[in-house]
């Protein structure tokens, strides 16, 4: 579904095993790349590189899939890259991987290249932007055009519901930064793990509403004194070990009932 000629959509894919690849999305308007792909999809990205104009590239955040090509494109050619001021710390000093992030998307390498963004970035006909949308990590931003109502969830949507979780995510934040998208102005969206080019602003809205009763149910069966794994068997949670077993524990179901565990805790304190 396209909503426009002007922003173009690449999608970037690894095959994880036979019959069975995972996509990523990147998006480029006026010069300007949001996200770069993960190195596992190198030779697309290069490719891809070599046929856009690029003057500059914006990072939704820092995980592996949305910048893994960053510092393959400026061995290329020297760019302006911004980002949130914790991605830019981050970058320069990448986590070490589990097995499973590694095998799907590949490694980051470090790179001291990107600016913490002021703000807007601005291209010579739009100006994006950035808003902070903490919960998929701390460094998350969203990118918005408020004049031709673009708005660039990065992570923040994926799908309407979710089924896993990356230990460090809050269900509580991505609460409130879904709520800040929703007051914005535009009709329709950007994911970068959709198979559709733009999403109507109600899936936000029915996100959110998963999120709300999601967190909702864990806390009134935590209060009746019910375990993690108890919780997961009322809400029929299926966990998925090999991800969870192959990841060390960093994607899993029960990190959702973490979350806002943590989250409440966090409230109260």
């Amino acid at each position: 579904m396209t909503k426009n000629n002007i922003v173009q959509r690449f999608r970037m894919h690894v095959s994880v095993a036979p019959k069975l690849d995972m996509s990523v999305y990147v998006f480029w308007v006026d010069g300007l790349l949001i996200d770069t792909g993960p190195s596992n999809a190198q030779r697309q990205a290069a490719a891809l590189f070599q046929q856009l104009k690029i003057d500059q590239i914006a990072l939704t955040h820092h995980h592996e899939d949305h910048c893994g090509n960053l510092k393959y494109l400026l061995n290329q050619a020297k760019r302006p890259v911004f980002a949130h001021p914790r991605c830019a710390q981050i970058i320069k000093n990448p986590p070490k991987l589990n097995f499973l992030e590694r095998r799907v998307w590949g490694n980051l390498e470090a790179t001291d290249s990107v600016l913490p963004v002021d703000g807007v970035i601005e291209t010579n006909r739009y100006c994006f932007e950035s808003i902070e949308t903490p919960g998929h990590s701390d460094d998350h931003l969203c990118f918005y055009e408020a004049n031709e109502g673009w708005l660039f969830t990065g992570d923040l949507y994926v799908h309407h519901y979710i089924r896993y979780f990356i230990a460090t995510e809050s269900v509580a934040q991505q609460i409130q930064s879904l709520k800040a998208l929703l007051a914005l102005d535009f009709d329709y969206f950007y994911c970068s793990h959709s198979h559709l080019e733009a999403l109507e602003k109600k899936l936000l809205q029915q996100k959110l509403q998963f999120f709300e009763r999601f967190y909702g149910s864990v806390v009134g069966l935590h209060q009746k004194g019910y375990s993690e794994r108890l919780i997961m068997k009322q809400l029929k949670m299926k966990e998925r070990w090999p991800m969870r077993i192959l990841s060390r524990g960093a994607l899993s179901a029960v990190n959702m009932v973490r979350s806002v565990l943590r989250d409440e805790q966090n409230k109260k304190a």
